[in-house]
């Protein structure tokens, strides 16, 4: 029932960005972008995916590494009451 309810509400909001998309569009359709506002887009989004992408590969990055696990064991030491070293 829990699968039923997430999918639901996945549909739900990826049909209210889709109809927000689109009602932007229609409303700013005779709005035309200069060279430097195109420019500016451009680095705009190759900068954000970048970041993105960097920060999804230090995830892993730090997953592949253990170093999670340090820190997880680190506050499962002091949960418990022992010292750690």
């Amino acid at each position: 029932m829990k699968v039923f309810f997430a999918i639901l509400l996945s549909v739900l909001t990826i049909g209210a960005v889709a109809y927000w998309g689109a009602s932007v569009m229609a409303a700013t359709q005779g709005f035309e972008l200069s060279t430097h506002g195109k420019i500016a887009l451009s680095l705009g989004v190759i900068f954000t995916f970048g970041v993105g992408a960097g920060l999804m590969a230090l995830l892993f990055y730090s997953n592949k590494g253990g170093h999670d696990e340090t820190v997880y064991h680190l506050t499962d030491d002091q949960d418990n009451g022992t010292p750690s070293a």
